[in-house]
Formats: structure tokens, C-alpha cells, sequence
């Protein structure tokens, strides 16, 4: 028998057709040369994967639940930097000098933004205690400078994609007063959204939508002048601090997912969730009692809803979640878990206790693994 490297191409082509995980895939065309110049590096027959676990640690350790392993990816070059959400396999970080990225760990690629301190009205409603607490992490060292924008001027970064419009996508930032867009090809940010303070956004049926921390729904042309248009003016559920929105894009809906927290000695814990869906015409919420064979994965990022047929090892009509506090709350104990909506009760995921109050896997996240 012949070498493996002189397999056909057309051969090599069919097999790597056939391969269903992103991970199996990333082996099969490291194998050799001849193979990795057979097959697409951005494969799209590839279905959609479960997303990993991003693990903290001095490198990216994702842990992926359906092979019970973990990978180990190198930071890029430099230090500080922190997490502010993951969309579509790429992170959102905030890094040394107020820099801003996009990186796709699994491909390697990454995408320079604006800096922070370019972002338009980024100082807007920062309070005199919020200026204190950034003086004091100044005083801790080089890292500092980073950490306290990280921590009291964006609350989470997040990229949104069109998948009817191949190659446009758009950055968001969540500040303290409104939202900061970075739109492929511009040269500078560009702001709306008031002075509100949003929770989450997603792009759905080609218009982006935007909800405040109070529930205001908007509409914002990403295409245009990002003028902000409001579409629903009353939450769902009453104001509260315990209570979290997260927009997530779910065939054929647009769905606002609830999480509800208590406070136990200063460690917040989730202790269950509602869903509502978008109504036809943007007419307001309606309540939705099971999810059918949708499986949700919440992130701080992109939120993933999937089809449960064909995922291993996980249960249908579920939440799945991790630690969703705000970034200056990452040390504030740690949660890995599965909500039945329908059922109403919670699962506590890869034997970690519940009221743990330090770990070494500190504040995990979804992403789901994409090769490009």
C-alpha cells in the first residue's frame, strides 16, 4: 500500500465531507501537507457544534462536553487581557492600552478594533464612585489601566452576523450610556441607543434589536444612520436587580430569556428563568412555556439556540448556563448548570458544587468552536 499523503484528491475530499466535528476536522487536515491542501480551511458543511466551555487559566483551555477533553490554545502575544463576550467562535477582549479585538482562538485570526478611549461618549454617566474605584485598580500595577476600563466603563462586547448578507458584520459595545457600533470597513465608532443602559442585542430578520436593563425594546439601523427606533416600551416582567434579559435568535422566533437571581452572602446564584417570544409586527411579549426540541446555550456574548436532535449528551427543551453576573463580579463564586423550562428546576453540571466559592475554573463561558 501507497503513502497516505498520495491519496487521491478527489479521495481526500470526500472523506473530510463526511466529518462532522469541528475538532475531528482540525485533526484530519493536520495530518499532512497533501491533505490540508485538499480541503477547505472554512469548511461549511460542518453542522453546528456544541459550543466549549472557555475555561480560565494563564492560556485557552476549552473543555468540550461531548468529547470529555480539553484543548489548549496560546494567548496572543501580551498580557491582560479580559474576556467581554463570545459571538459566533470569536471573543470579544479588551487588552493592554485600552486595545480592543476580535479573536477567533480556533482559526487564529484576529480583527483589531478602535481603541477603547475612540469609542463616543464612553465617559457619559460614569459616577464619582465609579472614578474612585478606577483610581485605586491604577494603583495596582501596569495591568491596571485595562482593568479599570474592563470593569466600570463596558459591560460586554459581542459580534453580530447576517447570514443573509455574507461578509457583514458589526461589533457592539455595552457602555454605561448607550451603545458603540463597529461596522466591517469603518474607520471609527459610532454611538446610539441615548443614554440608556442596554442588556443585550441581536440581529434578527435583518434589523437589530436592543434591550434596556428596564426591558425597552429598539430597533437600530446598523445599515444606515443607527437611528434608534422603539418598538416595545413595557417589560414583560416588572424592574428589578435580580432579573437579567438576553436576546436570542431562535428559529423562527426572536425570544427574550429572563434569568432570575438571588443573593446569598454576597454570591449571586441563579434560581430560574422565563422566556418570551417576539410578537409577529413587534406588538409586545408573549410567554413561552417549553422550548420543544430547542436547546439555548446562554452566553454574556451571543447567546446559541440549537435543535436538540443530534447533540449528544444534551437534554432537550433546556437552558444551558454559566455564571452571568456583571464583569467586576467574576470572583463572586461560580455556576454551571441546565434549566428544564418545562419541568422547572435546575441541574448542576460537571459535578462542580454549587456553592463553591472559589474554583480554578473561575467565571466559564460558551463559544461555539468556528473555523473562520
Amino acid at each position: 500500500m501507497g503513502n497516505w499523503e498520495d491519496l487521491p484528491t478527489d479521495l481526500i475530499i470526500t472523506i473530510s465531507t463526511h466529518i462532522t466535528r469541528n475538532a475531528d476536522y482540525i485533526r484530519f487536515r493536520a495530518a499532512c501537507s497533501s491533505w490540508r491542501s485538499a480541503t477547505d480551511a472554512r469548511p461549511h458543511h460542518l453542522p453546528r457544534q456544541i459550543p466549549f466551555l472557555l475555561l480560565s487559566g494563564d492560556a485557552f483551555t476549552f473543555y468540550s462536553p461531548t468529547e470529555d477533553r480539553s484543548y489548549f490554545v496560546p494567548f496572543p502575544s501580551g498580557s491582560h487581557y479580559h474576556f467581554l463576550g463570545s459571538s459566533h467562535g470569536w471573543l470579544f477582549l479588551v487588552g493592554p492600552t485600552t486595545s480592543l479585538i476580535l479573536l477567533n482562538p480556533f482559526a487564529r485570526t484576529m480583527i483589531t478594533l478602535p481603541p477603547v478611549v475612540e469609542i463616543p461618549n464612553l465617559f457619559d454617566q460614569v459616577t464619582p464612585n465609579d472614578v474612585e474605584r478606577y483610581r485605586a485598580s491604577m494603583s495596582r500595577g501596569d495591568g491596571a489601566l485595562t482593568v479599570g476600563f474592563w470593569k466600570y466603563l463596558l459591560n460586554k462586547g459581542k459580534l453580530c452576523l447576517d447570514s443573509g448578507s455574507p461578509g457583514f458584520w458589526i461589533a457592539v459595545a455595552f457602555l454605561k450610556s448607550g451603545l458603540a457600533f463597529y461596522r466591517a470597513g469603518d474607520k471609527t465608532w459610532s454611538h446610539a441607543g441615548r443614554y440608556w443602559q442596554f442588556a443585550d442585542a441581536e440581529l434578527y430578520n435583518g434589523k437589530l434589536y436592543a434591550i434596556t436593563r428596564g426591558g425597552i425594546l429598539s430597533t437600530i439601523d446598523v445599515a444606515g444612520s443607527f437611528k434608534e427606533t422603539v418598538v416595545v416600551s413595557s417589560s414583560p416582567l416588572s424592574f428589578s436587580q435580580d432579573i437579567s434579559f438576553y436576546l436570542v435568535a431562535s428559529a423562527p422566533d426572536l425570544l427574550l430569556v429572563v434569568r432570575k437571581h438571588s443573593d446569598t452572602d454576597g454570591y449571586r446564584k441563579t434560581v430560574g428563568f422565563e422566556v418570551f417570544k417576539l410578537e409577529n409586527g413587534d406588538q409586545g411579549w408573549t410567554r413561552v412555556d417549553k422550548l420543544g426540541d430547542r436547546i439555548i446555550f446562554l452566553e454574556r456574548g451571543t447567546s446559541v439556540s440549537l435543535p436538540a436532535s443530534g447533540l449528544e449528551g444534551c437534554e432537550r427543551g433546556c437552558i444551558y448556563f454559566t455564571q452571568g453576573y456583571e464583569p467586576y463580579e467574576e470572583d463572586k463564586g461560580m455556576e454551571i448548570g441546565c434549566y428544564a423550562l418545562e419541568g422547572n428546576y435546575t441541574r448542576h453540571l460537571l459535578c462542580c458544587d454549587p456553592d463553591a466559592k472559589s474554583t480554578c475554573w473561575v467565571a466559564p463561558k460558551w463559544i461555539t468552536p468556528c473555523l473562520w
